[in-house]
């Protein structure tokens, strides 16, 4: 009796955990990803013309989450199976028992998903070697399965013929992926909440400044994953939030201006009053624009695509290696890097653009410490570092640009007078930042 038996390990699992039973550990989000991206191409080695097609696996959550991935391999490979058959013989690891099964099977081609070493032992068996399946890896051979009253031995030994062999993929590869979407999806949901906490105390300057941080911050995060994601889906996220960012904008500035007046003890209540009221018009103009209809859809639809990212095919299909991120991490902060180096201050554009490119790499830094290595730690601070002394410059210039707009208008002399002290107080800071780094 010939049949063809295909012996599968698992995909790659969650570790041991001390309070949850072995056979309840189920994949990880990388293991699915790698053997549903893989198995598909995986199984063209198989030959089915005709005949009976059987799925068998070990009652283990793991190599049942395996078995049904499998299912739908074979599907997309136009080999249909109506379900998966669950063997107590392939949790046990008993071979005399699963070959008493697999002689009284009349399936032609049995899948068995199974444990090491259990799938490594039955192709010695039958063989005489022992390959090393790696998760998700399979093994097909022709069996001739002997007569019951046989013995053990007799029943395996040089009963069968290997077709083929192939590894496992590699699930580290997805487990890339799976953390990159981890980390766009938690900052999302970080968003969500910081708008949700801005609606409930419009009048709490740090809700407002949150949000549009944390939304900053998912803007770099698309940024960088940009070469891995579909190209139509970043660019309609990004130009969401890009809108997103572009109605708080004028907030921030005010709210800056505001905490330097307060700073400042020789300025007249008068003028703190005048900045306090500018700030809370322009918040109640922010918060009618992110509670209307339209805005809030969008947002909802951006915030949707950031949890369900969609990724270009070839990587959906090989996964994403580590070091491909970090090399990119590495081009964006030599790049960084120059553009410090090169920067002139007096060029305001040019300063707040290398500004937001060093806040983009402490932001891929913070938030990819796990994929980028503990060296990225140090990497940000450095980052915060060189983003709060271009901010300090940028916020100077946003002040001197303000107090321009407010003296154009009709105002108490207290106020004009106090606006014209703090311009000046600006202009010195410029002054003495660009007199000490030697800029002409």
């Amino acid at each position: 009796m010939k049949k063809t038996l295909v012996l599968m390990r698992h995909g790659k699992a969650m570790p041991y955990a001390q309070d949850q039973e072995d056979a309840e550990r189920s994949l990880t989000e990388a293991g699915r990803a790698a053997l549903s991206a893989r198995l598909p191409h995986m199984l063209r080695l198989l030959e089915v013309t005709d005949g009976t097609v059987q799925i068998w696996t070990s009652p283990a959550r793991r190599a049942r989450q395996s078995a049904e991935l499998l299912r739908k391999a074979l599907r997309e490979n136009r080999v249909l199976v109506k379900k998966v058959e669950s063997h107590d013989c392939l949790w046990e690891q008993d071979i005399d028992w699963f070959l008493d099964e697999l002689s009284a099977s009349k399936a032609d081609v049995i899948f068995a998903v199974g444990h090491v070493p259990f799938v490594e032992d039955v192709v010695e068996g039958f063989m005489g070697v022992t390959p090393s399946f790696s998760t998700g890896a399979l093994g097909c051979l022709e069996v001739r399965l002997a007569d019951a009253d046989e013995r053990y031995g007799a029943r395996m030994g040089e009963r069968a013929r290997f077709l083929w062999f192939a590894q496992g993929p590699v699930a580290a590869d997805w487990e890339t992926l799976v953390q990159l979407q981890a980390t766009i999806t938690a900052t999302a949901e970080r968003i969500e909440d910081r708008r949700k906490a801005f609606f409930a105390d419009p009048d709490d300057i740090e809700t407002i400044h949150r949000f549009r941080t944390n939304t900053r911050t998912l803007r770099s995060l698309l940024a960088f994953v940009k070469p891995w994601q579909d190209a139509e889906q970043n660019a309609e996220t990004q130009a969401i939030l890009r809108e997103v960012v572009r109605y708080t904008s004028r907030q921030r500035e005010l709210d800056v201006l505001e905490k330097q007046v307060r700073a400042d003890p020789e300025a007249s209540p008068k003028l703190v009053a005048f900045c306090k009221k500018e700030a809370a018009r322009e918040r109640a103009k922010v918060l009618k624009t992110l509670r209307s209809k339209k805005v809030s859809k969008v947002f909802g639809w951006a915030m949707s695509l950031a949890k369900h990212i969609s990724w270009k095919g070839r990587f959906v299909r090989c996964g994403l290696p580590q070091s491909a991120v970090r090399a990119r991490f590495d081009d964006l902060i030599e790049s960084v890097g120059a553009d410090l180096v090169a920067l002139d201050l007096n060029d305001g554009e040019r300063t707040h653009d290398v500004r937001k490119r060093a806040k983009r790499a402490r932001y891929v830094a913070e938030h990819n410490v796990g994929i980028l290595g503990a060296d990225a730690v140090g990497i940000a601070e450095g980052m915060t570092a060189h983003q709060d002394s271009l901010g300090d410059v940028c916020d100077a210039r946003a002040n001197i640009r303000l107090i321009d707009e407010f003296l154009g208008r009709d105002l108490p002399k207290s106020v004009v007078r106090d606006l014209m002290r703090m311009r000046e107080q600006n202009v010195a800071f410029l002054r003495g930042v660009l007199e000490e780094r030697g800029v002409q």
